[in-house]
């Protein structure tokens, strides 16, 4: 089953979006959906990288040369 969420815009906005859906050939409903579930997949993927290269210790680096030898190529 489907939800409804509802958000308001102005007229110059849902021109555009209305533009774009067309230009993508999609319902206004898929484009909106689509590229906020796109930009916010975006944006947790940033989130994930900044906690991680702040977990990350330095000293583990290795050269790609290294890299190379370990994995046999």
């Amino acid at each position: 089953m489907s939800n409804t969420i509802t958000f308001r815009v102005d007229e110059q906005e849902k021109k555009f979006i209305k533009t774009m859906a067309t230009f993508n050939g999609m319902s206004l409903s898929e484009l909106v959906r689509t590229k906020l579930l796109e930009a916010l997949e975006e944006q947790a993927d940033y989130n994930d990288m900044v906690k991680l290269m702040a977990e990350h210790d330095p000293s583990e680096n290795i050269s790609l040369t290294e890299m190379k030898r370990e994995l046999g190529l």
